[in-house]
């Protein structure tokens, strides 16, 4: 299956023209400074990202508590719990503690166990209990006011209540970070589209879905339809490829040297023939070959000898932060979502946003479940920058939502599917946050 490359315009950073389509520009501007940043400093414990997080959080919530409860009760850290039956306000962070929770330890037991135990891909148990954590303590909490099948370890949360006799937490209200305030959105007077793709798979021996990705490139392109529909395909202004372009997260196998040299050149054409049409942005995903640690670092450059002669081509981390015609955009391959689901009863993609947009933090199981590097002074997951448009790539289905925040947020929330199952691409228009998709099959 072959990607062809045409009409090459490497000097040109306004217009990517493609038979008799200009297409349209918008600013651009990478904001993805903190995860290129992060120290890969292994000799690092990871009670520093902990802390990091802690420390920020303490700095967001502080006011937000202020706000909520009227400064009629004290923030104290554990170690400063004196008296009992006392409302007070402590901020900490969440652990779960679960019976089901994978262990080297138990899995080395296992091993030696007559029967085989089955592999879970979930790790709910009623028994579920949380605790809160901050530098030097923990107290097990009790009450209803958080729900323990919907939270994960590593949510920061301020907590009004009182330790009893029996040196419980009773909980009596919680105050979630929530999001931050949103900048304006700017007024854009015509149609602006951005799409997203993930999960393209070619690296997979089966490479029936190569004909829709095909097809996805002759559209694009506008190689097809009518002067009007040409017009149409003129108002996108970008192409963001959210991981899984080697392999998908869907694909139970992994991959191995052999695969990744027999798929590079087509993965590299694909690129490029994307980039003679479109700015695009290349985020690895966690099956691709590049660390496997979140925040993962953009595809090294020789990978791609055809694509890199494109100033269109850019090679971004995941997760991603960008702003686009000036609106922030924000997202991740799906690794932290799929990791939030398999910890908790949240079965849906966009209830597991909401959650993080709620937490203010896209990937609150790092590192305790999911790989990431050891990081230092800050916790680069913490969402710093309200959104206007947040993505999850590799999920199951296309699912869409316009999230609105309690001080007047609005953002529009994607689920793109896994394009080597759904053989589908997600349009946003930058214009008016209208969302939907189609289907190249």
């Amino acid at each position: 299956m072959l990607f062809k490359v045409e009409n090459r315009d490497h000097d040109s950073e306004s217009a990517y023209k493609t038979q008799e389509i200009d297409r349209h520009a918008v600013d651009y501007t990478d904001c993805s400074k903190r995860f290129y940043q992060v120290s890969r400093d292994f000799s690092k414990q990871y009670a520093h990202i902990y802390s990091a997080r802690l420390n920020t959080f303490r700095n967001i919530l502080s006011p937000i508590v202020s706000k909520k409860w009227s400064n009629k009760y004290k923030i104290l850290k554990l170690c400063e719990l004196r008296e009992k039956g006392t409302l007070c306000v402590i901020i900490g962070t969440l652990f779960k503690l679960q019976q089901l929770k994978p262990s080297i330890l138990k899995e080395l037991s296992d091993a030696l166990e007559i029967i085989p135990q089955p592999a879970r891909t979930h790790f709910v148990h009623e028994t579920d209990t949380i605790v809160l954590e901050d530098e030097l303590q923990r107290i097990k909490l009790s009450g209803d006011s958080i729900n323990v099948d919907e939270v994960v370890t590593g949510v920061v949360v301020a907590i009004l209540g009182s330790e009893e006799e029996d040196g419980v937490f009773t909980i009596k209200d919680v105050c979630w970070a929530g999001c931050n305030i949103q900048k304006p959105l700017p007024k854009i007077d015509s149609d602006r589209f951005i799409v997203l793709i993930s999960g393209l798979n070619m690296a997979s021996k089966t490479a029936d879905h190569l004909f829709s990705l095909n097809l996805f490139l002759e559209w694009l392109a506008g190689f097809c339809g009518t002067t009007e529909y040409q017009e149409e395909i003129s108002k996108i202004v970008r192409v963001i490829i959210a991981g899984g372009v080697f392999m998908s997260h869907s694909n139970e196998s992994t991959l191995n040297e052999s695969d990744v040299i027999a798929a590079a050149d087509t993965v590299d054409s694909f690129c490029a023939a994307v980039s003679t049409v479109a700015p695009l942005d290349l985020m690895p995903g966690c099956k691709d070959p590049t660390g496997i640690m979140l925040p993962q670092k953009p595809f090294h450059y020789c990978l791609f000898p055809k694509a890199i002669e494109f100033k269109s081509f850019n090679r971004v981390s995941n997760p991603y932060e960008c702003n686009i015609a000036g609106l922030s955009c924000l997202g991740t391959s799906g690794e932290p979502m799929k990791d939030i689901m398999r910890y908790s009863k949240l079965d849906s993609h966009l209830e597991v946003m909401k959650k993080t947009l709620q937490w203010r933090h896209m990937a609150p199981t790092c590192p305790d479940t999911v790989p990431c590097t050891p990081c230092i002074d800050t916790d680069p997951f913490t969402i710093y920058n309200c959104p206007a448009i947040y993505f999850s790539g590799n999920c199951e289905e296309f699912a869409t939502e316009l999230y609105k925040g309690e001080d007047g947020q609005r953002i529009r929330l994607v689920c793109v599917p896994d394009f080597c199952e759904k053989k589908t691409a997600v349009f946003i228009n930058l214009s008016n946050l209208e969302c939907y998709s189609m289907s190249f099959t």
